[in-house]
């Protein structure tokens, strides 16, 4: 995986696995890069200095389509990640501590 600016195009881009041609999809200040079975290969912040300063956090992701006006915080995941422990826990009785 790597992530880097492109001063020249003002973008951020963060790339999974190896790209070739335009982007699959663009939407606002976003491009997306997916192969033939619809993985994400590659993800740019188009216009990176011009988008607004809460986008550019790295832990903050703007949802769209059907989740539109969700957010999702650090405190959610911690929840979700807690509960899921507890389930494989229980499922394998385990301790994974």
């Amino acid at each position: 995986m790597k992530i880097h600016y492109i001063p020249s195009r003002n973008e951020l881009v963060l790339i999974f696995r190896p790209i070739a041609g335009n982007p699959s999809k663009e939407v606002d200040h976003f491009k997306v890069w997916l192969d033939d079975e619809g993985h994400i290969c590659a993800l740019a912040l188009t216009n990176y200095i011009e988008v607004p300063q809460e986008l550019r956090k790295t832990h903050i992701i703007q949802l769209g389509g059907l989740w539109k006006g969700i957010t999702i915080s650090d405190d959610d995941i911690t929840g979700v990640r807690e509960e899921l422990l507890r389930i494989i826990e229980e499922k394998f009785s385990i301790d994974l501590g």
